[in-house]
């Protein structure tokens, strides 16, 4: 397979983090960069050091280049929709960061441009794509009828101490579709959607900061005959994990849900098989995959890809939908 072109659309952390790990992505090589033009300086120096041949503070001009394979977009969650249309439209392929958009509407319009315009449009989600998601895929089966699911991915935001302070940043923010579960929730929800399919029904329960935003909160997903409890937070931590329990064994994790790394197995009538270990960052796998999906224009993979977006971005529509404060600062 040929090195796919980058073109990179942001100079934020997610960014920052990807082109840290690039180079052990033989499958990519960055082309050009967008970015404010405040940024500039600091794409500049991104150029410098990862390799990209041009930096763009126009839109329209960094978007009107035909070389690339595929534009990354990393920008804060609410301008995801707009830089992807964007994108779509001036007849690119298109990686976008999760969460994909601020509504299942959103990302329903984005798949139609992607359609009218040739361009394929993937999100860029790590759970799916790792060794260990596969693992759990391949085991779900054997231990009977589900009967209780729960996940936890937490982490204390280096910018929570700011928020405290009032010190504005978008991850904070519920205008900028900021919050607990936007951003690690939506981890928990590709994995229970990936292994269990759509719930009956879904209920939020956040514990909300002094602007609104959930700094923290529980999914709660019915599935008629057992619950799925997601917890999620950016203001606390713990260990992170999930435990998927049936009549007759259940999968076990202690570590993140992004990467599903760390103990991982499968206990089925007292037999423990330990799941898989990988060598590569989490997002070189689902990089790679990327790579490979539009190089062959796998038109399959994408469409399955789409359909679980769309899944969890009506999940997510229905969580927001149906909020039961736990409590408020």
């Amino acid at each position: 397979m040929k090195k796919m072109r980058l073109a990179v659309y942001s100079t934020s952390r997610i960014v920052e983090e990807f082109l840290h790990f690039n180079a052990n992505m033989p499958e990519w090589q960055p082309d050009s960069i967008y970015c404010r033009p405040q940024s500039r300086k600091k794409a500049e120096g991104w150029a410098e050091k990862y390799g990209f041949s041009a930096v763009f503070t126009d839109e329209a001009e960094f978007l009107s280049r035909r070389e690339y394979d595929a534009v990354y977009i990393g920008t804060a969650n609410h301008l995801h929709f707009a830089a992807a249309r964007s994108a779509l439209l001036a007849g690119h392929s298109v990686i976008l960061e999760k969460p994909f958009t601020t509504s299942a509407a959103e990302a329903r319009e984005l798949f139609r441009i992607a359609d009218e315009n040739g361009g394929m449009l993937l999100e860029a989600i790590t759970v799916p794509y790792m060794p260990g998601f596969h693992f759990l895929k391949e085991n779900i089966g054997a231990i009977g009828d589900v009967r209780g699911v729960y996940c936890n991915f937490s982490a204390r935001s280096s910018r929570y101490d700011d928020y405290l302070s009032h010190i504005w940043n978008t991850t904070f923010d519920p205008e900028c579709f900021g919050g607990a579960l936007n951003d690690m929730g939506i981890y928990n929800l590709h994995l229970i959607w990936g292994l269990l399919g759509r719930p009956i029904s879904a209920e939020y329960r956040p514990s909300l900061g002094y602007n609104g935003v959930d700094t923290a909160g529980l999914a709660l997903l019915d599935y008629g005959s057992y619950t799925a409890a997601a917890f999620a937070a950016k203001d606390s931590q713990s260990e992170n994990g999930c435990m998927i329990q049936g009549t007759d064994g259940c999968l076990v994790l202690h570590g993140n849900i992004n990467s599903l790394e760390g103990e991982l197995y499968a206990v089925v009538r007292g037999q423990r098989t330990e799941g898989p270990k990988t060598d590569r960052q989490r997002m070189a796998c689902e990089f790679a995959e990327f790579a490979r999906i539009l190089s062959e224009k796998d038109a399959v993979a994408e469409a399955a890809a789409r359909k679980r977006t769309m899944q969890v971005m009506e999940m997510l529509d229905e969580l927001h939908g149906h909020t039961r404060v736990i409590s408020q600062s």
